[in-house]
């Protein structure tokens, strides 16, 4: 298979499941997407800024990002913060740890709910959120999500006490 047919194999993918996302998405709700960035070196930092804009120009995603600084790619990295008072939960939150610079670490951790547990929006949301995690950290990390490592599982447990996600 050739270079030109994988970019439109993925293209027409990400268009298909843009269209299942928008028809199952409740009438002008976004789904809420927080990025927390714990990388420190420039070439993840062009990542980052391209995760985020790929997520905004597909338009069925609210993003926010926040800045860590945490000694271990394991470390929580929301623990002394609290969430904007009044502002709604996020339905997703993409952790890209501090190990990806080093290679230490080749996940990129997705956490929500449940999968069983989402709205028919956010499932469909999360696998293309997934497809463009991957797309940008091709050969760094892959997205891993609750239904693939406990690490997830247990910061959606602690964020969801805190406020910070449904």
């Amino acid at each position: 298979m050739n270079r030109r047919s994988t970019v439109v194999g993925w293209m027409y993918v990400l268009v298909v499941v843009t269209a299942l996302v928008a028809s199952a998405q409740p009438e002008g709700g976004a789904i809420r997407v927080l990025v927390v960035d714990e990388t420190k070196t420039f070439a993840s930092t062009m990542r980052v800024a391209g995760l985020v804009g790929g997520l905004r120009s597909v338009g069925l995603f609210d993003v926010g990002v926040a800045l860590a600084d945490v000694t271990s790619s394991y470390d929580d990295p929301l623990a002394d913060r609290e969430p904007e008072p009044g502002a709604d939960p996020y339905d997703l939150i993409v952790v890209l740890p501090r190990g990806l610079d080093d290679g230490s670490v080749r996940q990129i951790w997705i956490v929500s709910a449940g999968l069983s547990a989402l709205p028919p929006g956010a499932v469909a949301s999360l696998s293309l959120l997934t497809g463009i995690v991957d797309q940008v950290f091709a050969g760094i990390g892959e997205a891993t999500d609750v239904s693939e490592d406990l690490w997830p599982c247990l910061l959606w447990a602690t964020y969801a006490m805190n406020g910070w996600i449904r």
